[in-house]
C-alpha cells in the first residue's frame, strides 16, 4: 500500500510557485475561473493578494482564472477578485464596478 505524506494547506509561504497540493485544493474548490460570470475549466491558479503585496500563497488567497481572465482582465486591466468568507467570490473593476456571480464553492461528499 502506497502511503503519501499529509501536507498543510495553510502554512501560507512567500512565494510565488504554487505547490501540486495546493494547486490540487484550489482546482477541487473551485472548479472553474473565478471571474463573475466565467464558467472556464482550463485555469490557472491566481494569487487574490500578489506576492509582491505581501500575499502568501495558501489556500485562501488563491483562487482559479481562465488564461483570459488571469492573465488580461486581472494583470493588465486591474480587475480584482475577492474571496469572501461564505465562499462566494466578487469581481471588482479598477474604477469599482462590482460582480458577483460565483455561488459558494461545493463541499466534500459526506
Amino acid at each position: 500500500m502506497l502511503f503519501r505524506s499529509s501536507l498543510p494547506l495553510d502554512v501560507g509561504a512567500e512565494t510565488e510557485t504554487v505547490p501540486p497540493h495546493l494547486r490540487r485544493a484550489v482546482t477541487m474548490r473551485d472548479v472553474h475561473c473565478g471571474f463573475a460570470g466565467c464558467i472556464e475549466t482550463d485555469c490557472q491558479v491566481h494569487h487574490i493578494i500578489p506576492v509582491a503585496e505581501g500575499g502568501k500563497t495558501y489556500l485562501e488567497n488563491l483562487t482559479l482564472g481562465c488564461k483570459f481572465h488571469h492573465l488580461i482582465a486581472i494583470h493588465e486591466w486591474g480587475w480584482k477578485i475577492v474571496l469572501n468568507p461564505d465562499g462566494t467570490k466578487t469581481t471588482i473593476s479598477p474604477g469599482g464596478r462590482v460582480l458577483r456571480a460565483h455561488d459558494p464553492p461545493r463541499t466534500a461528499a459526506a
